[in-house]
Formats: C-alpha cells, sequence, structure tokens
C-alpha cells in the first residue's frame, strides 16, 4: 500500500511541476490536461473559471484549480491502483 502512496504522489508531483514549469514542446498537452476537465466540469453547471479577459482564455477561479487537483488526484489513483491489481501475483497459480 505504501508503494502506491509513493507512486501516486510521483505521478501527481509530475503532472505538478509539467504544469508549473512548462515544457515548450509539451505546451498543448498541458493546457488540454487544465482546460478539457475544466470544459467537462464547467458542462456540470460549476463556476471553474475566474473572470475572463477580453479576447482571451478566462483563468481557472480557486474553485477550478481545487476541484482539477482533485480531478487529476483521482484519475492517477485510479491509474496505480489498476497497475497494482494488474501486477499482483495471483494466488493459486504456481509455476
Amino acid at each position: 500500500m505504501r508503494l502506491r502512496w509513493v507512486v501516486w504522489g510521483a505521478l501527481l508531483g509530475v503532472q505538478l511541476l509539467v504544469t508549473v514549469f512548462p515544457v515548450e514542446a509539451l505546451g498543448p498537452v498541458v493546457a488540454g490536461s487544465v482546460y478539457l476537465p475544466l470544459m467537462l466540469l464547467s458542462g456540470l453547471g460549476l463556476r471553474v473559471y475566474g473572470p475572463g479577459e477580453s479576447g482571451g482564455w478566462a483563468p481557472p477561479s480557486l474553485e477550478g484549480w481545487l476541484l482539477l487537483a482533485l480531478f487529476w488526484g483521482l484519475v492517477w489513483w485510479a491509474v496505480v491502483s489498476l497497475g497494482a491489481r494488474l501486477l499482483r501475483p495471483r494466488a493459486g497459480l504456481s509455476t
């Protein structure tokens, strides 16, 4: 179980680092990882965008950033849990 937390924290940390310090080549991916979940959450009626500037994209609000962190935390937890389940030794199997 401890390994699951470490891997989850590492994945979430990499996501945070790439979002805060974006690599130029990954710019569209980073923007997509922020705005695509926000678009889904906005479609549910949540206020995830701050006041928009004229002619540009509205930045995420505080609630948007918190929901985005929760969203990616859940996504990475699901990935780690699935990986742990697939890599767990099967009982009853002999070699």
